[in-house]
């Protein structure tokens, strides 16, 4: 007996054991929306790396399979996005800047909702960033703050999730609260004023059913997340609340404008109702327009925490025949959304009725007939018409779900029928008796769900369906009920972009040891598919690749940019490449880049080829013996027109009086001048002479003069009328850079003075304009002779052969260069009047007057993009000046861009010193709040496969185990059945 007793304790214990699987690991997998206090793991110091800490996050047992990531940097409003995997290594860009972490739940997991926090700055070390988190922790003691920050989350911020559910009022009262509602509510007492309030968090508080009213006015009801504990009620203080009610003028919650007949002109007063924010955040309200009913707009200002409004509400005019109970609903962009009822009557009209009685009595004239006793069967549905939004083929559930209202209109009572559809699935919103029917009392109402079937094909046109809702007692007591949807083909997934240029990048061809390398040239790749991609680059040898502007790209976004360069120091040879794009997620070929670039083989050093040009010719007129006056000294310039330096002699002559050479030593494309004067004292004769300019070199360079010496002459009476000198035409100078080469361009004159014995005359002169040396094609400065023959008049001789060549030193000067205008200056992308809000990613150019200017001569001038500053200071490193950012707070900001000026000097852009600011502002409103539909709990009806518990532990063994205890334990008792 003792040993069968033992025997049964150990068969109980095994028992035991088996049932530890049930007990013990059958844990939910989780779902539901995210909330709770997130969390960062690792230490705030450049080197580390950064996770998601979800130890306090619900639902319970998130993982990183469950959720999205979004690491940014937080510059002041300025949120730059710097990764999307778990995990993030602090890079030393992130130093002294609070890094922000968001998740978002996957839905396709069961987990939807946002939850985000905000770090610390970022030290440079690890024990700075533990000091820096003791100051922190410090600094919330000394200000009364009961929670402690962690190492990696000292200064925490959680911002509400964007997607919330939407609360699902409906006009039945009788179906308002489940039981697990009104056990959260603490035994409140009912509020006199019923309203129904919806808070930021999408959940329903409040009451709408007047017999739950209570004396105070108050219809707040606490919500099963406000019992948490104290320090997640301290937690959840830190973030704004989102949450208003509603209050009626007679304190009923309900605005009852009375009845009036059918065809009435005089619309009843408007009643008031008063709202109020009783949230801790602004309230931001949409635009309104009921159906049957007009009410105010809030559209002024945001509504202030604790700031009440009022506005007006009355029927429109000409409402037919009815009873019209309406919700009139506010809504927020922050998804606090407030709703109160308003009632009104439409009869028919009296003259109508006695109409319907006397054709009832003509009807049958041999009877009496007594309305009281008569029985009228009719039944009305609102609405008529239920279009459904457009499904795509192979839909798995649909979001949308209406609501039709059958109400029996008649005298009896009667047996509805609910219809059959062969596309539409039709249930009522209440349970009706056992058997099926659902009776409708007079006055009687029956709310019906409709929605489309699951499976329905695409096609292309919309499934239309008459929904019959008929009685028994009668055929003509019928509501007609008109549904449709369009079921679409689903749109195929693709992955595609366009990468430009699509023609190979010709970076040109440079000599072996060039110092600069070619200008950056800019690629675009555009997403052109269905798919999000992540760009991947392959990055060649010989060249620099830059980071893209943007790293993903959605469906829709501009475009993302980056930049090639070849390398510098590479050797003689083709260095031609190629860029391969493609998406890292799928490993599709997005496109490609041919490079084009040459290293070609250093030029040897010339051969010297020294020269020299000298001023064509020097006139110096005429004089007779015993000249007193000496003509005009004259400027000879001697230039180095060769590719070595030349060593100058000085040049003497008898004749003429040379001055000093200005330079003696002249390097390629140097110059030097000296004077030349007629000696005085010279006899009659010609004095035509070369100076020679003798040189190292060997050169040939000499200048001709020419000076005429006459005899003077006794007065013999009348003077005959003969050539004695030409007066030169002043030289002719700073003419503008590509003046054309003509007698009339060059402002040569037509004639020029002439003296003789008889006085002076004007002559002709031909100008050999064409066997000038002026090149106008050339930027440089210009100095030239234009030579020219002089044409004496009629009746002036010239017995003494003086000379009637002249020269004219003409000046043209070297192009100065074009100057680019700071005011063309510009910001392109963004628009001091554009829509921006919170969530929007913005993207701006900044284009430099003169950036444009590809072939640029010596003295071109252009404005380079240098830097831009919201907040903080940003630079340019080189092309192209594009960036994008975004501010995660609503308000007024300030966009500048600074520009530097530039001038080309021949061979490369040079800073010059001067800058120029531009500026545009822009204003950034807070992203409205998405509203996400909760997916429906899986009950025993629904559900078509197993629980998934999320533990894989096997259970195999206890079974096993299960088995052989109830083999032993049936043993035991046919054992002792035996023995008795």
């Amino acid at each position: 007996m003792k040993k069968s007793r033992v025997l049964a304790v150990i068969m109980a214990v095994l028992m035991m054991v088996t049932l530890l699987p049930s007990m013990v690991f059958a844990t939910a997998a989780p779902s539901g929306t995210l909330d709770g206090k997130l969390k960062v793991k690792g230490t705030l110091a450049i080197g580390s790396t950064l996770s998601a800490d979800y130890s306090k996050v619900k639902p319970e047992g998130i993982t990183d399979d469950n959720v999205s990531f979004s690491w940014s940097l937080k510059d002041g409003d300025l949120l730059t996005e710097v990764g999307t995997d778990k995990t993030y290594k602090i890079d030393e860009k992130d130093l002294g800047l609070p890094i922000v972490l968001k998740i978002t739940g996957k839905e396709e997991t069961g987990v939807s909702g946002e939850l985000t926090v905000t770090t610390q700055e970022v030290s440079e070390t690890e024990e700075e960033a533990k000091a820096l988190a003791e100051k922190k922790k410090e600094e919330a003691k000394a200000a009364g703050t009961s929670e402690e920050p962690d190492s990696a989350q000292p200064e925490e911020t959680i911002e509400p999730a964007e997607e919330t559910e939407s609360a699902d009022v409906q006009e039945n009262t009788g179906t308002q609260g489940s039981t697990d509602e009104q056990e959260s509510t603490d035994t409140q007492e009912p509020a006199e004023n019923p309203v129904v309030e919806v808070n930021g968090n999408g959940e329903q508080s409040g009451s709408q059913n007047t017999d739950e009213t209570d004396a105070s006015g108050d219809s707040q009801t606490e919500t099963p997340d406000s019992a948490d504990t104290a320090a997640d009620a301290s937690e959840k203080n830190e973030e704004p609340t989102y949450s208003a009610s509603a209050y009626t003028e007679d304190g009923s919650g309900i605005l009852d404008f009375g009845s009036v007949e059918e065809g009435y002109t005089e619309i009843p007063e408007a009643q008031m109702v008063t709202i109020t924010n009783s949230g801790t955040g602004d309230l931001n309200f949409k635009e309104i327009a009921p159906e049957n009913f007009m009410a105010a707009d809030i559209d002024d200002a945001p509504l202030k925490s604790g700031e009440s409004v009022t506005v007006w509400v009355k029927p429109r005019e000409g409402l037919k025949a009815g009873e019209y109970k309406d919700l009139i609903t506010y809504q927020t962009e922050e998804g606090a959304d407030v709703f109160f009822e308003a009632d009104f009557t439409v009869k028919e009209p009296e003259n109508k009725k006695v109409e319907d009685n006397e054709n009832n009595e003509q009807t049958d004239p041999g009877e009496t007939s007594d309305p009281a006793t008569e029985k009228i069967y009719k039944l009305t549905a609102n609405p008529t018409e239920l279009p459904f939004d457009d499904l795509t083929a192979g839909y798995e559930k649909v979001e949308t779900t209406s609501t039709v209202t059958i109400k029996n209109e008649g005298t009896e009572a009667v047996t509805l029928v609910q219809p059959e559809s062969e596309f539409f699935d039709i249930a009522p919103v209440s349970e009706v008796e056992s058997s099926g029917n659902i009776q409708l009392a007079q006055g009687g109402e029956q709310t019906f769900t409709v929605q489309p079937k699951l499976g329905l094909s695409a096609k292309d046109d919309p499934y239309v369906e008459e929904l019959v809702f008929a009685s028994d007692e009668s055929t003509e007591a019928s509501a007609t009920v008109t549904a449709s949807v369009m079921v679409k083909t689903e749109t195929p997934k693709t992955v595609t972009a366009t990468v430009k240029p699509e023609g190979p990048l010709s970076f040109g061809t440079l000599e072996q040891g060039y110092e600069t390398a070619p200008d950056a040239q800019p690629v675009t790749v555009k997403n052109t598919g269905t798919e999000a991609i992540r760009i991947q680059l392959s990055v060649p040898e010989d060249y620099v690749v830059g980071e893209p502007s943007a790293e993903v790209l959605n469906p829709g976004d501009e475009a993302a940019t980056f930049t090639v360069q070849p390398k510098t120091g590479l050797q003689a040879g083709d260095h031609s490449g190629l860029i391969s794009v493609t998406d890292q997620n799928t490993g599709n070929a997005l496109g490609e880049v041919r490079l084009e670039f040459t290293v070609s083989e250093p030029e040897p050093d010339p051969d010297p080829e020294p020269g020299l040009s000298v001023t064509d010719s020097l006139e110096f007129g005429t004089k007779e013996e015993g000249y007193k006056e000496l003509p005009d000294e004259q400027t000879v310039t001697v230039t180095n027109t060769g590719n070595t330096k030349i060593v100058l002699k000085q040049p003497s002559s008898n004749a003429y009086t040379i001055g000093t050479l200005s330079a003696t030593e002249l390097e390629a494309g140097d110059n030097a001048t000296f004077s030349i004067q007629p000696v005085s004292g010279l006899s009659q004769g010609e004095y035509l002479e070369d100076i020679v300019i003798a040189n190292d070199a060997n050169v040939e360079a000499y200048v001709n003069v020419h000076f005429s010496v006459t005899k003077k002459k006794a007065d013999n009476g009348e003077k005959a009328n003969n050539l004695t000198g030409i007066k030169k035409p002043s030289d002719i100078k700073d003419l503008p850079n590509g003046t054309q080469k003509t007698q009339k361009a060059l402002k040569l004159p037509g004639t020029v003075k002439i003296t003789t014995t008889k006085g002076e005359q004007k002559a002709s002169v031909k100008w050999d304009v064409k066997g000038s040396s002026y090149d106008p094609s050339s930027a440089e400065r210009q100095i030239f002779n234009v030579k020219g023959t002089v044409i004496l008049p009629d009746g002036v001789k010239n017995p003494n052969k003086i000379s009637t060549v002249i020269a004219v030193s003409i000046t043209v000067n070297g192009y100065q260069g074009t100057e680019a205008a700071a005011s063309d200056n510009k910001i392109t992308g963004i628009d001091s009047n554009g829509k921006y809000d919170t969530n929007t990613k913005i993207t701006f150019t900044a284009v430099g007057a003169g950036m444009d200017n590809t072939n640029p001569r010596k003295g071109d001038t252009r404005y380079q993009p240098k830097s831009w500053k919201i907040t903080e200071t940003r630079t340019w490193d080189g092309e192209p000046y594009t960036a994008t950012f975004r501010v995660s707070k609503p308000g007024k900001y300030t966009l500048k861009v600074t520009f530097g000026q530039q001038k080309y000097d021949g061979s490369s852009w040079k800073d010059t010193g001067t800058q120029s600011e531009s500026t545009v502002t822009f204003t950034v409103s807070q992203a409205a709040v998405l509203t996400a539909t909760p997916s429906p709990a899986v009950t025993q009806t629904n559900q078509k496969s197993a629980v998934q518990t999320g533990d894989s532990t096997p259970i195999m063994t206890f079974v096993i185990i299960l088995i052989v205890a109830v083999v032993c334990i049936g043993g035991i008792l046919v054992y002792r059945k035996k023995k008795k």
